[in-house]
């Protein structure tokens, strides 16, 4: 409670400055059709003669005014609103008040039906501190799921299993809409499967995060944006079928009119049966042990469903305040089964044949609501204070009941796991805009988190036999997280160059009880974060910048949690409750080409930490055991070479290459024996062919290998699709076919974990080729693209 004041008594004195009175003046104006009329959200810009960059930019309100604050002197007053021509006025603001005579402007009847406009944007894009992957541009995307895309996005890879990794780092933070969301807090691979990419606008990826966001995701963020509200109405109704069994159906509806706006879609995807996938796992010691080499081969049967949906009001009660309401709801369940045959080998014995059948069921039911207040200030409309209010709560429930049928005797376990989590996040931003195109930014933020988990095991040896509780398999614990952070940021040129700095001070309080294992967990511990970036336009064409940034890392719940988890009596794992924060230095510099439609980006980055959080394998010759637990031992130094292109190679034909050449030396500080080093990266390719009329020919391929894990190695995997599309109905309705990776039924994934005592090697078959078809119905009256939401975003937890 005292850091929450602390924060708001050192925000307080930020807020509210005087500033000294400069020479500006405020236009108002009326804006009317020839019937006087009031004509609302008519978009109106303040242009200086000869640049066709606008100063100043606002919307007409519900009455048809509008207010603009500029510095005095001449100026060109655009006014322009869908179905009336563009109107320009020479105007002089003076200081004061200056108030127009009303502008009448006249409407064309019938504009929009006569004119077809297409505006399609690059599929990629960069900024100085982020890139974007416009997914709407992408036909293929129709089909696929947040997965899928992600594979194809610059900078993040996603391995055979679902498994994904920012900027070559495994921690990193999802946001939807810019906000945090229980959907992707628990299991991540899980849930971008799930969610289909249909509902995507675009991606974007931020590896130099200002201090406006948490300081956690050592790798950056990833930023998911679903489809923007609108003027008028809009939506679609989506529905895709694979050869698989797959599907995906969702439903999407925009509404705005006057100063109330409705954003909102629902969904469900999954498979219909079960798919079948196959796997290994092969544990060779190096030295004597229990056993030569134990093998573990099978297959799995599973299937999956989730369901999504979420809502966001708006109303604008005047000019200046908006309040925003939203909420989410949704979640997965999957179900499998899973045989297998356990060979275990032995020096000096017969091997021993035994069998490992397993059924599982999880269940992630999630839930979030969440308000903004946005307030703008009549003098300087850039000038904004949000209050930001956001609960997100989510169970996750797992069941598993398996046999081992050894010669000797049997094993027959049933683990269940309930466990629920809450979060509330309280958020205040305030920016204030100064002379000479500076910018300050000030906020605080407090993020409360809670969880408890209830983990039964169940265990007995005969078929006959009554189940019995197995407390050393058993656990319950309650755990709380509480962090409390304040910023600056302030941006301003300086000579040719612009910058942008911060510095953010998180205070992190843990507390927790894990009852099974007697073992208590409170931590405290308070981190500064500062962060720069600057660049400089040398010319219309190419922009250089360069940025530093430290990062940190928490451990969560599943890093501290002491319970060991023996489903498997040969393959085990637990937490570490003294796991502490991980902190990351990173470094880029980034060359930007920008020329009509041609883009092209060089990056290099690098980074470096000390004391980061890695899983590591441990081997008990004795016994057999393998042993996967977290501790701060890992060094790692990461460097990385990346390209991205995308041009128009005719009028129909567009074409893009990304490519990224990644270094990285990782080791294990407490065992220098463990570690690894070596070149990583990945070549995508995509085109767009507008082939005749509504026809269109798209595709995208590449190959990737993930960086080295510190004793972990992933093969390098290749991929391709190709897209055919059709619209009709003056292109309400696209029908698509989408065929992927035709060369190929099943895929390989494999893995291999090196140590001077053992080697295990697994791998994973699963269903590679497949084809997708479906249709997207649009429907809607649309005026003009608007969205004031802003949301909450946190942006702090291990992945």
């Amino acid at each position: 409670m005292r850091s929450i004041i602390s924060c708001l008594f050192f925000l307080s004195i930020f807020i509210f400055p005087v500033y000294s009175q400069d020479k500006r003046g405020k236009l108002i104006g009326n804006v009317k059709d020839t019937t006087l009329k009031a004509i609302n959200y008519a978009t109106v810009s303040l242009l200086k003669a000869g640049r066709a960059e606008a100063v100043k930019r606002t919307f007409t309100n519900s009455k048809g005014t509008f207010e603009l604050i500029a510095d005095t002197g001449k100026y060109i007053l655009s006014i322009s609103h869908v179905g009336i021509p563009e109107n320009n006025i020479n105007v002089q603001i003076k200081n004061g008040d200056n108030i127009l005579d009303d502008i009448i402007l006249t409407t064309v009847p019938n504009l929009l039906q006569n004119i077809s406009i297409t505006v399609t944007k690059p599929l990629i894009e960069q900024g100085d501190d982020k890139l974007t992957y416009n997914v709407e541009s992408d036909p293929a995307a129709k089909s696929e799921s947040a997965s899928d895309v992600l594979r194809k996005t610059p900078m993040v890879s996603v391995d055979g299993e679902g498994n994904v990794q920012l900027n070559g780092q495994s921690n990193f933070k999802i946001l939807l809409n810019g906000r945090e969301t229980s959907m992707f807090a628990q299991n991540v691979k899980d849930a971008l499967k799930n969610f289909p990419a249909s509902v995507i606008s675009k991606i974007e990826v931020i590896t130099s995060p200002s201090a406006k966001y948490d300081a956690e995701g050592v790798g950056g963020i990833i930023n998911i944006i679903t489809k923007k509200k609108v003027i008028g109405y809009n939506g679609y109704v989506s529905s895709y079928y694979s050869t698989l069994n797959n599907y995906s159906e969702s439903l999407s509806l925009n509404l705005k009119t006057g100063r109330f706006g409705m954003s909102g879609y629902i969904g469900t995807s999954g498979s219909t049966k079960n798919i079948r996938s196959q796997s290994l796992n092969e544990t060779t010691p190096y030295v004597n042990a229990a056993f030569s080499k134990r093998t573990l081969q099978g297959e799995r049967f599973g299937r999956n469903i989730g369901t999504y949906g979420n809502l966001e009001i708006t109303y604008d009660v005047d000019s200046f305040k908006t309040i925003a309401l939203y909420g989410n709801l949704g979640g997965y369940r999957n179900s499998s089964n899973v045989n297998q045959i356990i060979n275990t080998e032995y020096s000096f014995q017969s091997p021993e044949i035994a069998y490992f059948f397993q059924n599982n069921s999880a269940k992630n039911p999630n839930a979030g609501i969440g308000t903004d207040f946005i307030r703008r200030f009549r003098n300087k409309p850039d000038k904004e204070l949000t209050f930001r209010f956001n609960g997100q709560f989510s169970k996750n429930n797992l069941f598993n009941n398996s046999l081992q049928d050894y010669p000797q005797q049997d094993r027959y376990v049933i683990n269940e796991s309930i466990s629920k989590n809450k979060e509330y996040t309280y958020q205040v931003d305030f920016t204030q805009p100064l002379k000479g195109k500076q910018k300050l930014e000030l906020g605080t933020k407090a993020i409360l988190r809670s969880a408890s988990s209830d983990f039964t095991s169940l265990i007995k040896y005969s078929n006959t036999d009554n189940y019995k509780l197995n407390p050393s398999n058993s656990n319950r614990f309650n755990y709380h997280q509480e962090v409390y952070s304040i910023y600056g940021s302030y941006n301003f040129p300086f000579k040719k160059l612009s910058f942008r700095t911060g510095l953010r001070g998180e205070f992190t309080n843990v507390r927790g009880d894990f009852q099974s294992s007697n073992t208590v967990v409170n931590q405290q511990y308070f981190n500064l974060i500062p962060n720069i970036v600057t660049s400089r336009k040398f010319t219309s064409v190419y922009t250089l910048t360069g940025s530093y940034n430290m990062r940190l890392q928490r451990p969560y719940i599943t890093n501290l949690n002491p319970f060991i988890n023996n489903n498997d009596s040969l393959n085990i794992s637990y937490g570490n409750p003294a796991l502490g924060p991980q902190i990351l230095h990173a470094v880029a510099i980034q060359n930007r080409f920008v020329k009509g439609k041609f883009f092209a980006g060089i990056n290099l980055n690098g980074s470096y930490t000390n004391n980061m959080i890695v899983q590591y394998v441990s081997f008990n010759q004795s016994t057999g055991v393998t042993s996967i637990t977290s501790a701060n031992f890992g060094r790692e130094y990461q460097s990385s070479l990346g390209f991205n292109l995308n041009t128009p190679l005719t009028e129909k034909l567009n074409a893009g290459i990304g490519t990224q050449l990644r270094y990285n030396h990782i080791e294990n500080k407490s065992n220098l024996l463990q570690k690894q080093e070596g070149i990583s990266g990945g070549a995508f390719i995509n085109f767009n062919y507008k082939a005749i009329g509504k026809f269109t020919i798209s595709g995208s391929g590449g190959i990737q290998r993930s960086p080295y894990a510190l004793v972990n190695t992933l093969s390098t995997q290749g991929f391709y699709q190709v897209n055919f599309g059709y619209k009709f109905f003056k292109e309400k309705l696209s029908v698509t076919m989408n065929v992927n990776n035709l060369h190929k039924k099943y895929m390989q994934f494999n893995s291999v974990t090196d140590d001077p005592n053992f080697r295990i090697v697994s791998a994973n078959i699963n269903p590679y080729r497949v084809i997708y078809f479906g249709a997207t119905y649009n429907f809607g009256k649309l005026k003009e693209n608007i969205s004031k939401k802003k949301g909450v975003t946190n942006d702090d937890l291990v992945q």
